[in-house]
């Protein structure tokens, strides 16, 4: 294929009316000329009247700063001096919270919106502000070129009347102020409205009624590349004042884009798609342009690196650690960011990524857009995050930020004590010291700095270790608990009392951590397009392909369906992993009182830990569900045998659902206990909740139709859905079959098993009690992630049908009502049976269910 000359970033220039740009040789400069059949007439006598002269605007006092343009205050006045040589250079333009008054959706130091990719240009009277729009590319070369451009002329955001024109007439002057302190979205402090939010009755993003009289612009500074506004945004939020200080930057880009490397759906990396206008293919082709750092060898260096020294990059990668962080964490949060650097040095290169205290320079600004910061944030909220910005034109990564929320201490906490107290005394305190807390802080911020160097989540890191093998001392202190710190992977929550385990934690990389450094960055010198470098991309790939611990795993939005592949998983067998963990929760309950009797307290963090333990178990649970009805997922490539996805064998899901019914079971046995009750509150309720919404979520009308349509596809190991809902017919009824007496737990899970019946035929009544009950779904534990990134979901690799099995067809969800509706008529016989034949306490149980089904299946009986 041929090099990618142009993107669809193109340096148009737009005309107003009849006017068209000129360039005029001798001063570079651009000069409107207008263009009349009748007239040959210059702009030069037609300029506007109200135009003053330079010195009327740009007054003798007025404050000036140098930079890529020239910025001038004059009294409450911003003005820009912007010289012709900028005109359509590309540049990024965004805005980021300096100080907020409110930080319940955004801290201070984050981007609430994406930069935008601008240009400037200007005829004689205004100058105008573009936005380019760079998701379609086409080669300059292509006989189709012309036409491409046409359709991609980039559109005016913004106009701005010349107020004047510099002494040399090399620039025009503007009025900026009321511009960047505008409520326009680019600079306003808040989210955007989530379309999430009110699908699933999520708490809407903040918003406000801007204040214009009490916002402007505070201050300016200017760079060679780059210029800052700092603004005060005003508005009245929920009828209570709001300010915002921005940092507004607008920083010129490259005139030659960093050339940009293909990314591919087998490997976790950071990418944005392009749709490619080309003569060469009879369709729309779309490649995926990597999101990486600049890395490579300075040019005096370059034939070092060839021979294989270590040298270092021509831009190294720097993150600043905000001075708010306490001094005992500090070592710990650079350690995290250079853990990297051993990545990089497997590649070649030393240093590349470093990690500085804030420097002692009045002109540092850490909300620059030119600067990469670990941003503290005094608040509540338990996270931390990631992001990037980057060049669209190339997907060169230009800035990022890792910003730690305060109760993320908490977070990791909690993870520690519940995953690992059971075999680890230190995790059992009440606070942390800092040899306890400090690495844990380390795997924050290096995971979250592995997403700022272009890296996804990988969840099926922790899949390529066995689960015994996080029981060994000397495996674990070698590679920790998963192949990939990108992982969710947090502590051995495997390791037993007694095992000898010490190393708890993720690594400080995986190995396929590394792979992944070398497959973004490596330079391939060999090549000379970014074509020519996907072969020995793929080779890459290839060459690994049999080896678990570099196999790839997709993070799932919208609950996991690949058991290879999932949130807070450890080890190669959810069951065996389960077992384990409940294992150790069971000691954690035992113990709970004693460990958080604190002299002097009350017991609500015993129970806050208490509840967290449940979420655990729950959390275990959850993964051994995904058995049931998944898929492993593959990105198949042209000349391999391997499929896009495997049916988890029938045997497997069959133990699989045994197992989930036999820990539901043990779960009051073990959970509920008295002495913790006491000391906080009942449980029993939340336990029986639980095992309805299981039965519930077990029984979902998808989730019958996926597991006959992939029955369908894998006729040769079928787990038909008539024989699945058997299986859980005759576990939810095992008792009433043998016409034994029922536990409580028995009893609420039959109410559930009618209810899903009732729903999967549209049959339940409004009026009827069972629609009443808690319906939370159990796989429920996947609604907030820490460090969410819903960009690792978004591959869009086109398998999610193959994969899950479609649950759209018509006869698959036919079939999976006629089967709930025949599952009704068979429990209406057992039940009249039974009823002749209880106590009466159980029979008036059993009557009702009758009841409500009668009442159902009037019409059809």
């Amino acid at each position: 294929m041929k090099m990618l000359k142009t993107f669809a970033c193109l340096l148009l220039v737009t005309t107003v009316t009849a006017a068209a740009v000129a360039k005029d040789k001798k001063s570079g400069r651009r000069k409107a000329v207008v263009e009349t059949a009748a007239k040959d007439t210059t702009v030069d006598s037609l300029r506007n009247n109200s135009r003053k002269p330079y010195e009327s605007v740009i007054t003798p006092d007025a404050e000036t700063v140098r930079g890529l343009v020239i910025l001038h205050k004059v009294k409450s006045k911003y003005y820009m001096e912007l010289p012709y040589s900028v005109m359509d250079a590309q540049m990024l333009l965004a805005a980021r919270v300096s100080g907020i008054s409110n930080n319940r959706d955004i801290i201070a130091g984050r981007m609430p919106h994406d930069p935008l990719l601008i240009r400037w240009s200007a005829d004689d009277d205004k100058v105008y502000l573009h936005t380019v729009d760079c998701s379609a590319v086409c080669d300059s070369a292509e006989s189709i070129a012309p036409g491409f451009e046409r359709n991609k002329i980039d559109p005016v955001m913004q106009a701005f009347p010349i107020a004047a024109v510099s002494p040399d007439s090399s620039a025009v002057v503007i009025e900026v102020g009321s511009f960047f302190a505008s409520d326009q979205k680019p600079f306003r402090p808040f989210l955007d409205a989530s379309p999430l939010a009110k699908l699933f009755g999520l708490r809407e993003s903040m918003q406000g009624k801007f204040q214009k009289e009490m916002s402007g612009v505070v201050s300016m500074q200017a760079f060679p590349e780059n210029v800052n506004f700092r603004t005060r945004m005003v508005y009245t939020v929920y009828d209570h004042p709001f300010t915002a200080e921005m940092t507004v930057s607008m920083i010129r880009l490259p005139e030659t884009p960093m050339r940009p490397r293909y990314g591919s759906p087998r490997i976790g990396l950071f990418n944005s798609r392009k749709v490619k206008y080309s003569t060469d293919k009879d369709y729309l082709e779309t490649v995926r342009y990597l999101e990486r750092w600049n890395i490579a060898p300075r040019d005096e260096d370059l034939e070092k690196y060839k021979r294989g020294e270590l040298v270092e990059p021509a831009k190294q990668i720097v993150y600043y650690v905000d001075p708010a962080f306490p001094d005992k964490w500090r070592p710990y949060i650079k350690a995290g960011i250079e853990d990297w650097q051993k990545a990089f040095e497997a590649i070649g290169f030393k240093n590349a990524i470093v990690a500085r205290d804030y420097p002692d320079d009045p002109q540092f600004n850490p909300d620059d857009i030119r600067n990469t910061c670990i941003v503290y944030s005094s608040t509540n909220v338990a996270n931390a995050m990631g992001p990037s910005w980057t060049d669209p034109r190339s997907g060169e990564i230009l800035q990022a930020s890792v910003y730690f929320f305060h109760n993320v201490i908490e977070l990791v906490h909690n993870w520690r004590f519940v995953q690992t107290a059971a075999v680890d005394p230190k995790a059992r305190a009440e606070v942390y010291d800092t040899e306890t807390m400090g690495p844990m802080l380390r795997y924050v911020i290096a995971h979250e700095v592995g997403h700022t160097l272009g890296l996804m989540h990988n969840m099926r890191g922790s899949y390529a270790y066995p689960v015994d093998s996080l029981r060994s001392p000397s495996f674990t202190e070698k590679y920790g608990t998963t192949a990939s710190i990108m992982d969710y992977a947090r502590n051995n929550y495997v390791a037993q009392p007694g095992d000898g385990v010490t190393q708890l934690l993720p690594p400080h990389l995986g190995l396929y951590d590394y792979y992944a450094i070398k497959w973004a960055y490596q330079p391939i010198f060999e090549a000379k397009t970014p074509e020519e470098e996907v072969p020995v991309l793929n080779r890459w790939i290839d060459e690994k392909a049999d080896d678990p611990i570099y196999i790839y795993g997709e993070q799932a939005i919208f609950g996991a369906t690949d058991p290879a592949s999932q949130t807070e998983s450890l080890g190669d067998d959810a069951m065996k992993a389960t077992e384990y963990g409940i294992r150790n929760l069971k000691i954690v309950v035992d113990s709970l009182h004693l460990w958080t009797a604190y002299p002097g307290k009350d017991y609500n963090r015993t129970e806050k830990l208490y509840e967290e333990v449940f979420k655990q178990a729950r959390r275990y649970l959850g993964h051994v569900m995904v058995y049931l009805g998944g898929s492993y997922r593959y990105y198949p490539m042209v000349g391999s045998d391997q499929p896009a996805f495997e049916m988890v064998s029938k045997q497997k899901q069959k133990e699989a659902l045994n197992f989930i019914f036999d820990k539901l079971y043990e779960l009051p046995d073990w959970y509920v206990n008295p002495q913790l009750e006491k000391l906080t509150r009942p449980k029993n309720e939340d336990v029986t909740d639980y095992q309805m919404s299981t039965v519930r979520t077990l029984l979902l009308p998808g989730r019958i139709a996926r597991m006959e349509t992939n029955a369908k596809l894998t006729p040769e190991d079928a787990y038909s859905a008539s024989e699945y809902v058997d299986d859980i017919y005759n576990r939810v009824w095992a008792s009433t079959l043998k016409n034994k007496p029922l536990s409580h737990s028995e009893r609420m899970m039959q109410y559930a098993f009618v209810q899903s019946m009732l729903r999967g035929i549209d049959a339940l009544d409004k009026e009827s009690s069972l629609r009443g009950l808690t319906d939370y779904p159990a796989e429920d534990e996947g609604a907030f992630w820490p460090c969410r990134h819903i960009e690792c979901g978004r591959h869009g690799n086109g398998f999610e049908d193959q994969m899950t099995g479609s649950t759209r067809a018509t006869d698959v969800q036919l079939y999976a009502t006629s089967l709930c509706y025949n599952q009704l008529r068979k429990l209406g016989k057992l039940l009249r049976a039974r009823v002749q034949s209880s106590t009466d306490e159980l029979a008036e149980h059993y009557r009702y269910l009758n009841y409500e089904i009668e009442k159902a299946l009037e019409k059809g009986l």
